[in-house]
């Protein structure tokens, strides 16, 4: 290359402004924008999965409370009272036999 040529190419590069920077601004721009768009969908996802989590813990609020009702239920002692005499065939005992504690053979 002469030196009239590398003149001239300088010459005309202060003559028109420079890509560079302005691409630059715009990949900063559009990875920006991707990065935004990206966040709002994890926020999206991650609200609905919150709210299907919660409604799942709710479900199964109702449904502990209906099981400690059921063992409440099932626990009562005038229930128990009446299995044991229905069913089993239990009655209260009548006499109190002691019997002698010893040895044994």
């Amino acid at each position: 290359m002469s030196d009239s040529a590398f003149t001239r190419r300088i010459a005309a590069r202060k003559q028109r402004p420079g890509l560079l920077l302005p691409m630059m601004l715009g990949a900063g721009v559009l990875c920006s924008a991707v990065m935004v768009i990206q966040v709002k969908n994890d926020n999206r996802r991650l609200t609905n999965e919150s709210t299907q989590l919660r409604d799942a813990r709710d479900a199964l609020d109702v449904e502990y409370a209906q099981l400690q009702l059921e063992e409440a239920a099932h626990s009562s002692h005038s229930r128990i009272e009446t299995i044991a005499r229905t069913q089993l065939k239990m009655v209260e005992p009548r006499e109190t036999v002691m019997v002698p504690g010893g040895s044994a053979p």
